[in-house]
């Protein structure tokens, strides 16, 4: 699958009123350290491997009040073939980290689109430096243009997040302290919409270490986990 960027990828946002840090911490969900790697693994709702992400951080580059890291990223498939090896872009400008947002594209979906032209934009997609139980945050968008024999668009819109609640939760690679962040996901492909629950436990320095999604009906359809971590 050929990615076109057009602006940074998104996954996680977090913006913060202030600077007490260096820039290489960037923030307090997310560090931004050459070196550092981190693999995601993702399951169905019957507990079934469905492939994994890495992450490895290979440079860090400074300039006044931003931060540039390249990242290669590593898609796996459930056989934990390669699918899908790039470096992406993370930033991190007054506070603000950018990330892939693409995980909320389901696997079935992104696996379709392999073997086409994908271009993608973002909308920005943020978590404030203090976190409270109760609090709303700002929505969040993707949208895709798939370009082959007909030209298809896709959209993804993140809306009612709100922190839930503050609780200790343990993944293969360790327990962590988090905030549990509950939202609306809505798919919109080729005018049809489809809704989605999602869940996700961001824990300080590391981001999500868990991601839940569930169907209109409240059932488990897949999750995620953090399986590795290292700085």
């Amino acid at each position: 699958m050929k990615i076109i960027l057009t602006v940074i990828l998104l996954s996680a946002m977090v913006l913060l009123p202030h600077q007490d840090f260096a820039q290489s911490d960037c923030n307090p969900y997310f560090l931004l350290k050459e070196g550092k790697k981190w693999t995601t693994a993702s399951y169905n709702s019957k507990d079934k491997y469905q492939g994994k992400q890495t992450f490895h951080i290979l440079s860090i580059s400074e300039s006044g009040n931003s931060l540039s890291a390249k990242v290669l990223l590593s898609s796996y498939d459930k056989k934990d073939k390669l699918q899908m090896e790039k470096e992406v872009e993370f930033a991190c400008e007054d506070g603000v980290i950018k990330m892939d947002m693409a995980q909320y594209m389901p696997q079935e979906m992104m696996e379709s689109f392999k073997e086409m032209e994908v271009e993608m934009d973002f909308e920005d997609l943020q978590i404030p430096q203090s976190l409270e139980v109760g609090q709303y945050l700002e929505d969040g968008a993707m949208n895709m243009t798939i370009s082959g024999p007909m030209t298809m668009k896709f959209g993804v819109r993140m809306t009612d997040r709100k922190v839930m609640d503050k609780e200790s939760i343990t993944v293969p690679a360790g327990t962590y302290d988090t905030y549990k962040i509950n939202a609306i996901i809505k798919f919109d492909a080729m005018g049809t919409t489809r809704e989605t629950k999602n869940v996700e436990w961001i824990a300080r320095e590391v981001g999500a270490v868990r991601t839940e999604s569930y169907d209109k009906n409240g059932k488990l359809t897949n999750y995620t986990v953090l399986t590795e971590y290292s700085e």
